[in-house]
């Protein structure tokens, strides 16, 4: 098929160098290829578009120089940017790079900042179009059409600069007509994904589904929505194959929640066994306690998954209500130990300085930490993240600063974003480092990772790991 005149693409992801630049555990940053991005491209493929990915992450040198290098190997018509929040200021630079090397190219825009604040994002002088909601077919049609006024799910500046906001795009429904990513465009074998994270190297992303119908107050639902739409599980098995294909060693799920149908996950894990496919993988991004029985977690150890990640946020009752997280300690505690009955590790996910959070709460939620079997936890600080519930309760009661997107950042303590309606900072600060070190340096704890290391074969790669983290 030859390639449309006119229409070649950069697909581009920001370094996350900056997000990640303060973050205590040094070596547990993740670099995986971003599969959004892998997404969006196949439908471009597909209709026999040259499409490439940069992905800033692995470039090496000075980042513009590096941006500017690619181009030179075929110089781009339109140049895609996906960011989150946090990466809204390494964006706008990689957009005004875009300009100074060629101005007649079109930008676009996209991701979850990008459709909470369309507006917003488009009055950056470099940027022509941001694509709101789900890309996935919208990039294509952008291209395809000559009059952009026609195409839904866009927000875009006409000829006399003038900001248009066209109708939403519909979600797509049927997530089994979507071209499967196109991972040929990445150098998989370049990714080092942390021995933190997975048992083997590289790991990339699988999404099974989207949408969550959950309610909690810190999270955005504005991308992909809160009616649950999932691949059916022959597709999610397609996918799989194709990953390893690709060159990928283990795989993590992506899903806001891959367990929110457990019938369907007992099904995707029967599969896989079926089939005698052998990987490993696990739920980096989290799934719900109360969305697990013993069938479902003993079928994803049968199926190869070795560690589950679940987000238990907090060890208090009262605040897990106030955040609408919908479920409980019980709930919490029967999810941990249950893993554990059927031989998987255990990853605990929690937040402080939460709605309604006290000095007693945070106690109450280290030590709800230390009673559960888990092998590894990690704790942030509430960051109300932009177009969330929380974000627009508390910039109602003027709680929020006047502060730049880079301020959003999850791992940081962000003491210049907000004030808390009922913690000072500096409590905040001294209950996020209690944390860390009543966890890691018990006795107990110390032991038992010893004695795994030892059988995994990783106690000199957990003791860097030790060395390099921030204690302080």
């Amino acid at each position: 098929m030859a390639i449309p005149e006119n229409k070649k693409v950069v697909l581009v992801n920001p370094s996350y160098a900056s997000i990640y630049k303060n973050v205590k555990i040094r070596e547990g940053v993740p670099y995986n290829p971003v599969l959004s991005l892998a997404t969006i491209a196949a439908p471009l493929l597909d209709h026999g578009y040259n499409v490439r990915i940069v992905d800033m992450n692995m470039l090496e040198g000075p980042q513009k120089e590096g941006l500017i290098q690619e181009f030179k190997k075929s110089p781009p018509d339109y140049v895609g940017v996906t960011f989150t929040t946090p990466l809204y200021e390494e964006a706008m630079n990689i957009c005004r790079w875009v300009k100074e090397y060629g101005s007649g190219i079109k930008i676009i825009a996209g991701g979850v900042h990008a459709t909470s604040f369309p507006e917003n994002t488009l009055s950056d002088a470099a940027i022509d179009i941001v694509v709101v909601g789900e890309g996935d077919f919208t990039l294509l049609d952008i291209l395809e059409s000559e009059d952009l006024s026609s195409v839904n799910g866009i927000c875009y500046k006409d000829k006399d600069g003038r900001i248009i906001k066209n109708p939403d795009r519909a979600r797509i429904g049927d997530l089994d007509k979507l071209p499967f990513p196109a991972w040929r465009l990445y150098s998989i074998e370049k990714y080092n994904t942390t021995d933190l994270l997975a048992r083997k190297s590289p790991a990339g992303w699988l999404e099974t589904s989207r949408g969550c119908v959950y309610e909690c107050v810190y999270c955005s639902k504005n991308v992909h929505g809160r009616i649950f739409r999932a691949k059916s599980p022959a597709r999610v098995l397609d996918e799989i194959e194709r990953m390893l294909a690709a060159g990928f060693k283990e795989i993590h799920i992506s899903d806001d929640c891959f367990n929110t149908d457990m019938e369907r996950a007992k099904e995707i894990c029967g599969l896989i066994i079926k089939k005698g496919i052998k990987f490993p993988w696990s739920t980096v991004s989290g799934i719900r306690v109360d969305r697990v029985d013993k069938e479902l977690l003993s079928l994803m150890r049968m199926a190869g998954c070795y560690r589950v990640f679940y987000g238990i946020e907090s060890g208090d009752e009262r605040v897990l209500r106030n955040i609408k997280k919908g479920t409980t300690l019980e709930q919490a505690s029967f999810a941990v130990n249950t893993a554990k009955e059927v031989g998987l590790e255990v990853f605990g996910f929690f937040m402080i300085g939460l709605p309604g959070e006290t000095t007693e709460s945070m106690r109450k939620t280290l030590e709800f930490a230390l009673a559960l079997d888990l092998d590894m936890a990690k704790i942030a600080v509430t960051v109300p993240l932009p177009a969330t519930p929380l974000y627009n309760e508390w910039l109602e009661e003027g709680l929020i600063r006047p502060a730049e997107w880079s301020k959003f950042n999850l791992y940081t303590i962000p003491r210049d974003l907000f004030d808390h309606p009922d913690l000072t900072w500096d409590e905040i600060d001294k209950q996020y480092k209690k944390f860390y070190r009543a966890f890691y340096w018990r006795p107990s704890y110390l032991l038992k990772r010893l004695i795994q290391s030892a059988r995994k074969g990783k106690i000199f790669s957990d003791i860097r790991h030790l060395i390099n983290t921030d204690w302080s």
